[in-house]
This record gives C-alpha cells, structure tokens and sequence, in this order.
C-alpha cells in the first residue's frame, strides 16, 4: 500500500480549520494563500503528532495536501464557480454549518489553532 493510501481520514477539528481558513483567507493574494497552507499544514501535523505522539509520514497534512482539500473547499463555497473536484461529506457538513453559522466555526477554529500553534512572542523593545 501506498504511502498516501495511509493517510487517514480528515477529522472534525481538521476540516474546522481548513473550512475557517479558507473563508477567511480567500481574497488574499496568493502568496499570503500559500503562506496560509503551510501555516496549515503546520498545525495540522503538530495537532496530530501531540495526539498519537508517533513520527509522521513527511507527507502527512503536507502543504500539497492542504491546497488540495481547499481545493474540494473552494468547490463548496456557494460564490465561487470552481468545480471539478468533490467535497467530502463531512466537508460538505462544516460548509454548510459555516454557511449558516461563519461565527462558529470560526471560533471554532480560532480554539483548535490557538491550542497548537506556537505562539509569537513579542519583540521587547530596549
């Protein structure tokens, strides 16, 4: 089996982040998109090797990875006319939630972010 036929399915707390930051990042240039990926990306996999505290596979929730599931997101978002890829059903769900309701899933999102992404100390001035 392949190494990314290994990969498990996306949870609840990932699609949550992937979801919000898609949304919120959306009109952004791309090069802030793509710094947003492997911001992503890097959260997911500390999320992930806290919880299992086993070595991941260099691909696991890799930059590829996160372009590619906002890719299906993209597909989702009812004013976009991007097609050609499927949301998953539980993509589908967070989309639909986060239709009716932005502001929960962004502090959703906000929650799980803060818990695994480092945070930035401020530069004390002298």
């Amino acid at each position: 089996m392949s190494e990314s036929k290994d990969q498990k399915k996306w949870d609840r707390d990932e699609v949550v982040v992937l979801v919000a930051e898609y949304f919120r990042t959306k009109y952004l240039l791309p090069k802030e998109i793509d710094d947003n990926y492997r911001r992503i990306s890097s959260i997911l996999r500390k999320r992930e090797y806290e919880i299992s505290e086993k070595k991941l596979s260099d691909i696991f929730r890799d930059y590829s990875g996160i372009r590619i599931q906002s890719g299906r997101i993209r597909c989702l978002d009812p004013d976009t006319e991007y097609d050609g890829m499927t949301g998953t059903k539980l993509q589908k769900e967070i989309v639909a939630e986060f239709i009716r309701n932005p502001e929960k899933i962004y502090k959703e999102a906000e929650a799980i972010i803060a818990k695994y992404e480092p945070a930035i100390k401020p530069i004390k001035a002298k």
